[in-house]
């Protein structure tokens, strides 16, 4: 008889311990939330006064994070953040000399950009576009002193491919006699501009620009020092001046190494810092000093987590910082 009743009553253990696995598996949302905030005067941790935003909270959690809505700490962002880069700008410093009463219709200097380079230049600079206008550059006879420019080359990136900027120099064929122009350039740079700020991609005093010629080249004759020179202080653009070669069109080019970036910079997911660990006591305040005044959005994120799984509950709030 007692075989008998051990069945029905092993079938209802088990059952209830099925009926008890999901609720054991379910873990206990956070009875949490921002009460309100206070600025309240402080001092920091080098003893000077700062004004501090706190938080006043209630109930409680495991875990709390807190994001501030500062740049890299924005809740929004946790899941990655992208952003865009809102200008190129390319700039230098020009400065030209007249050697010897040259043509004043020469146009020496030119910008150029392209996509693709392969070490190769030839005079008419097949695959580079011309970008000189976008300078402003005046002809050598009206440089009376050196001149800074610039101008923005955003829309020159491709996205996958690498950006080539160039100076060209030249020198038209001319009579035994006849004279040049020099040209100098300093402070060659190019600045990305994002939400970040303006960094420096390209800079002519990190290292001098690579010279490619074309055409005939004192320098190959022996004991003939080159024309054209550069260096991270300064490029200066000089023609030939041996009578076998003026009467020929030569020239070179300076080229800047490749700027590769894409026009959007993906920084990764923003991230929280933890103001509370399970260990902790109850946290009834929070008191966090901004570097800038003004409009944030901030966050906490409040969680219970056991071996079963975890629960959480988020609560934003703006806040102005004076």
């Amino acid at each position: 008889m007692k075989a008998t009743y051990f069945y029905p009553i092993l079938s209802c253990l088990l059952f209830l311990s099925g009926c008890n696995k999901d609720s054991d598996l379910m873990v206990e949302a956070p009875s949490f939330d921002i009460v309100d905030y206070v600025v309240r005067d402080g001092i920091d941790s080098l003893g000077n006064p700062v004004q501090q935003i706190v938080f006043n909270l209630e109930g409680n959690a495991d875990l709390i994070s807190f994001y501030s809505g500062e740049v890299f700490h924005e809740y929004t962002y946790r899941d990655g953040h992208v952003i865009g880069v809102d200008a190129l700008t390319m700039s230098f410093e020009y400065m030209a000399t007249l050697v010897d009463n040259p043509d004043p219709a020469w146009n020496q200097l030119s910008v150029h950009a392209t996509n693709s380079f392969d070490g190769t230049v030839t005079e008419t600079g097949e695959g580079w576009t011309d970008i000189t206008a976008r300078f402003a550059i005046p002809k050598a006879q009206d440089v009376t002193a050196r001149t800074t420019t610039s101008a923005d080359i955003s829309d020159l990136l491709v996205s996958g491919k690498p950006l080539y900027i160039a100076f060209k120099y030249i020198t038209p064929p001319r009579a035994v006699g006849e004279g040049y122009t020099t040209w100098d350039i300093h402070e060659f740079k190019v600045n990305a501009q994002t939400l970040l700020g303006v960094g420096t991609v390209v800079n002519q005093r990190d290292a001098a620009l690579p010279l490619y010629h074309f055409g005939p080249d004192d320098a190959t004759t022996p004991g003939r020092s080159a024309r054209t020179v550069t260096a991270p202080t300064r490029l200066r653009f000089r023609a030939n001046i041996l009578p076998e070669n003026i009467p020929f069109m030569a020239g070179v080019w300076a080229v800047a190494p490749p700027i590769v970036m894409e026009s959007e910079i993906d920084l990764g997911p923003d991230r929280p810092t933890g103001i509370k660990g399970r260990i902790d006591p109850v946290l009834k305040e929070y008191a966090y000093v901004y570097d800038k005044p003004g409009t944030y959005q901030v966050a906490f994120v409040a969680s219970n987590v056991t071996t079963k799984g975890e629960a959480k509950v988020v609560k934003e709030l703006d806040i102005i910082v004076p």
